[in-house]
């Protein structure tokens, strides 16, 4: 059952003025004003409640309270909440006969934030149009996707829906791929050894698109998705630009056997869809890009 609540209020949650709402405090913790940082927690729980709602059918799902879970680790990142969900059956007839590829943005996610100055709550997720563009896609592909999307935008007013130019997304943009010399499922154990290994990091789902296509009668290539991520890294990653929550953290990391049998890993350049989203990239940013290469290139190299 869907149903609507009165958003007046995310756009500027506070009426306080106060000289500077974030400020930087002697060592690397920041120092918000809690009353903001309070009304801003309320406008995106007041969106992620209506998510969770519209969603309640759907057979998987994964909450990713980005700010909560920061502030556990002794870190800060904005309010943001990530959900990502899932639909098996359109994901499925997505990949059935395309590229593998694809499954890096499948399936759902959405994102319920507010930016560093505090001043509202806002939803981004990634666009039937992004991925369309990203992996040059027929319009009608889509089409199911798109419409389920939409199902949960309308709930929302146009104006805390935080859109994307996409001018300069073409095929393949920011997707890093590095090809194993490991077979599919050696693969796919060594990069879940590693991921567990490292400190702090955790696993927070993992989809089978090979197995879940079975169930419709799909056939396709062995195709795995692992999301994972670390939250006082990625609190730094997104402290500046809290819309990467739909890239950054949790993180995505494909593993698939192409038609020729190669095997093949997949993950985002968050520094490079951080310049799609604010027009910059942090240090933070690029060392977990360059982090994440190293440690998957030792995973699938023999």
């Amino acid at each position: 059952m869907s149903y609507k609540i009165d958003f007046k209020g995310l756009l500027f949650l506070s009426a306080v003025s106060l000289a500077s709402a974030i400020a930087v405090s002697c060592g690397n913790k920041p120092f918000q004003d809690q009353n903001k940082v309070i009304h801003a927690e309320a406008g995106v729980d007041s969106i992620e409640n209506v998510i969770k709602n519209e969603i309640s059918s759907y057979e998987w799902k994964v909450y990713l309270d980005h700010h909560r879970m920061a502030k556990a680790e002794e870190a800060y990142t904005p309010p943001s909440i990530a959900t990502v969900f899932s639909d098996s059956k359109i994901n499925s007839k997505i990949l059935q006969g395309n590229d593998q590829l694809i499954a890096v943005d499948l399936p759902f996610k959405f994102l319920a934030f507010a930016e560093p100055d505090l001043n509202g709550a806002f939803l981004a997720y990634t666009s039937a149009e992004f991925i369309q563009k990203r992996h040059s896609l027929p319009d009608n592909l889509l089409s199911e996707f798109k419409l389920k999307q939409d199902e949960i935008l309308r709930l929302f007013p146009e104006e805390i829906i935080s859109q994307t130019d996409l001018e300069q997304v073409g095929k393949g943009f920011a997707i890093i791929k590095m090809k194993s010399e490991f077979s599919f499922e050696e693969t796919v154990n060594n990069l879940k050894a590693t991921i567990k290994s490292i400190d702090g990091t955790k696993t927070f789902g993992t989809i089978d698109f090979k197995k879940d296509a079975h169930a419709y009668d799909i056939e396709l290539n062995p195709t795995t998705l692992i999301l994972f991520g670390a939250p006082e890294p990625g609190a730094k990653a997104m402290k500046n630009t809290p819309k990467l929550g739909l890239d950054a953290f949790c993180q995505k990391l494909l593993i698939y056997e192409n038609q020729e049998k190669e095997v093949w890993v997949a993950f985002n350049d968050i520094a490079e869809l951080s310049k799609l989203y604010y027009d910059t990239s942090t240090l933070p940013q690029k060392m977990i890009n360059s982090r994440l290469k190293k440690n998957i290139k030792a995973s699938i190299t023999k």
